[in-house]
């Protein structure tokens, strides 16, 4: 089976570029004349393998997003990139964002607990679920890398990453700045300055607010607003000085401050009944429910880095430092009935990363880079609190506070190395190794309090716990660049995420490392006088001692599945047919399956009763969670100078074949599809400019959040259709 489906994806993989593209542009290629450099594709940059590189000379599926693309499709945060980048899927639920890339990805949510696709900006690492919900602010291009990354970026990353580049200042002043207004009344600032501060020595401030007067629904008991964001606030700076060729220095800070009931809002899934109270009935963007959510979010870090350029070797050293905090607040049964209310989870989490790092120049014969990675992280509940009211609590159950204090400790190193060696002037063997040893402890209580406010005490001992986790993970790929044609590779990745303990659910026994092993081949392309480029894809992973998440009692618990098998392919097309026109479109074909999980938690629903119980049963055969069979996104951008100014338009389309909420396959989003555009003038000389733009315009309700308790079935949903308009200055 594997070899069938490894087969035809490679067939597949080789018939693309005739398919998907001799049909639109064979007869344009042949009747004009050679493409102005406007009618090429721009050379895309990317640092996968930590340099500067052509993305079309890098043997790793990439897909790049830049500044301009996002800000013309109004994307916010780090969510707006599932409808740019092919086999990539964001969940923003009750504040934390977990990324899955190809299927692979985190379910679970807690102190301690990091994601499967790792996020880098401007090369550090962040470990913070809520943290990494980022602003897109002062952004230059995002990156998305698929497959393991681990004999490259030093926290290992299972299924891939996200690397956010910002923007670097220069001597020259500049500035640009920005007002919106939305629906929903909206409204939205942005700042950014740049300019030398001494000879050598530039410097920038970048500043995004947005305030959401108004919530995108409200809560039917209470009367009022939920899924709103009153205030979302980031600010970065960066100062970079260069006191000659060899040397530079960055000193980059940052903050961030969000808070209002977005990303906390939600109900009972639609068909679903309650273990307390009736159905829900109302928009998918209300909720009614006894307990306003709300949360709440501070983050800052700084970081260090020294680039020294030794002639035979660069050396380079990133030292950083982050905290947050987190605090959210919601009603876990999603009913009037005050059963079971989460009113108070602080999370706070603080990381200190330093990587060195040393690399070849690039005349090398051998291109090599090494480093070692160390990280130490500290997320901990303080306090992690749940209220029991209602038909929970009597004489006989007095219980009315579980109070749970305690955390996870994180302390890793690794050392890592790749080389690229050239087997002739066209064909390259690259193998690289990491080695990655990690300690998890865990350190939790819970406290009690009774009817009254009446403290007890611990509900049970104080529980400490350690565990020591080392692996080694590597890559070796093979790619050829055929003269004047495409670039072609194989590779095999394997990818390895640490175990740990779940310190919401302290009693849970810990749960163990998660390998993937990881093949990939891969072609990328530019035809018709570089009017074209197309990349393509396909995979074969062996997925195994998943993690998987489950929740309990408004908890979210963390226990291994056995194994699953996924196979498919994605490809990112870019065409350039006429003047001013560019057509891109992304494509994700997805086969999953988990091949054995015979100890899987099913969430039955209880007829009539309401809620759920819990069965154990094979899971074998069922699709894993948060994976699309296939999605597919077709973008269009036209502009066209006049004597009034630049006009432009932007239109995309997103179509998602759905998607099953857990490993039981119980509840699913459907198939759904978007549009987004904008429509944008801006002056001869560039300094003014507006933009009309609109996101969701078919209005479709999608769910960001998909899960099935012991009492409810939650389910949270991303926003409905809004629109605005932007002006910007540029100075």
């Amino acid at each position: 089976m594997k070899t069938k489906a490894f087969g035809a994806s490679l067939l597949v993989l080789g018939m693309i570029p005739m398919a998907a593209a001799s049909s639109a542009f064979a007869q344009a290629a042949t009747q004009a004349s050679a493409p102005s450099d406007d009618q090429r594709v721009e050379e895309i940059v990317v640092t996968a393998q930590r340099r500067s590189e052509n993305l079309q000379s890098v043997p790793i599926a990439v897909s790049a997003v830049t500044a301009q693309t996002l800000e013309a499709l109004g994307a916010r945060d780090v969510t707006g990139l599932n409808k740019l980048a092919p086999g990539l899927h964001i969940q923003a639920a009750t504040g934390f964002v977990s990324p899955r890339i190809r299927g692979i990805g985190t379910t679970a949510l807690g102190a301690g607990l990091e994601n499967s696709v790792a996020t880098y900006v401007d090369g550090v690492y962040f470990a913070s679920g809520p943290g990494s919900l980022l602003t897109l602010n002062n952004i230059a291009q995002i990156d998305v890398l698929k497959g393991p990354q681990g004999t490259l970026f030093g926290r290992n990353a299972t299924g891939g990453l996200l690397q956010v580049t910002t923007r670097d200042p220069n001597q020259d002043f500049s500035g640009r700045a920005a007002l919106t207004y939305g629906n929903y009344k909206t409204f939205s600032g942005d700042l950014y300055v740049s300019g030398g501060v001494a000879e050598n020595l530039a410097a920038d401030f970048a500043l995004k607010v947005t305030a959401q007067g108004e919530g995108y629904g409200v809560n039917q008991f209470t009367g009022n607003d939920v899924n709103r964001n009153d205030l979302d606030m980031a600010a970065r700076s960066k100062w970079v000085w260069s006191p000659n060729e060899t040397t530079k220095v960055k000193l980059i800070a940052d903050y961030l401050r969000r808070y209002g009931n977005a990303t906390a809002s939600g109900h009972e899934a639609p068909g679903r009944k309650p273990l307390f109270g009736p159905a829900y009935v109302g928009s998918p963007w209300d909720i009614n429910s006894d307990f306003d959510p709300k949360q709440s979010l501070t983050g800052s870090g700084v970081s260090l880095h020294w680039d020294q350029d030794f002639g035979a070797v660069r050396f380079s050293s990133i030292s950083a430092y982050r905290r947050s905090s987190y605090i959210v607040r919601f009603d876990t049964d999603d009913t009037v009935v005050p059963a079971v209310t989460l009113t108070n989870s602080t999370l706070k989490d603080v990381q200190v990363s330093q990587e060195f790092q040393l690399q070849s120049h690039d005349g090398s014969p051998v291109q090599w880079v090494g480093g070692v990675f160390l990280f130490d992280a500290n997320g901990k509940f303080a306090p992690n609190t749940l209220r029991f009211g209602g038909p929970l609590v009597g004489p006989t159950s007095p219980l009315e506070q579980a109070i749970t204090i305690g955390g996870q400790k994180t302390r890793s190193a690794a050392a890592y190395g790749q080389a690229t060696f050239n087997l002739s002037a066209d064909t390259h063997l690259t193998a690289g190794l990491r080695y990655t040893t990690e300690k998890r402890s865990l350190q939790s209580i819970t406290n009690g309090v009774l009817i009254g406010g009446i403290p007890i005490g611990p509900l049970g001992p104080e529980i400490t716990a350690s565990r020591r986790y080392s692996k080694p993970t590597w890559r070796i790929a093979l790619d050829h660049q055929f003269t004047d044609g495409p670039l072609a590779y194989v590779s095999y990745n394997r990818g390895f995420k640490s175990g740990g303990y779940n310190a919401g659910i302290p009693t849970d026994p810990p749960f163990n490392p998660e390998i993937l092993d990881a093949y990939e081949a891969g072609l990328k392309s530019q035809f018709f006088d570089r009017r074209v480029r197309l990349n393509v894809a396909a995979f074969y992973y062996d997925y195994s001692n998943i993690q998987v998440g489950r929740y309990q009692n408004g908890q979210i618990g963390y226990y291994n599945g056995a194994s699953a098998e996924i196979y498919g392919l994605d490809a990112d097309l870019e065409a350039h047919p006429a003047r001013g026109l560019t057509l891109t479109a992304g494509l994700s074909l997805i086969h999953d399956r988990f091949t054995d999980f015979p100890n899987a938690i099913f969430a039955v629903p209880i007829p009539v009763i309401g809620g759920t119980h819990a069965v154990i049963a094979s899971a074998k055969g069922n699709r894993l969670p948060l994976t699309p069979d296939a999605t597919f996104n077709l973008g269009a951008h036209y502009e066209r100078q006049t004597a009034s100014g630049q006009w432009s338009g932007d239109v995309n389309y997103y179509l998602n074949t759905g998607w099953y909420g857990q490993s039981d396959n119980l509840i699913k989003q459907g198939r759904y599809a978007t549009v987004d555009g904008s429509l944008a003038w801006r002056s001869v000389d560039r300094r003014l400019g507006v933009r009309l733009w609109g996101k969701n315009l078919t209005n479709e309700a999608v769910l960001t959040a998909l899960g099935a308790a012991d009492i409810s079935t939650l389910v949270q949903y991303e926003a409905p259709r809004t629109y605005g308009v932007t002006l910007t200055s540029e100075f």
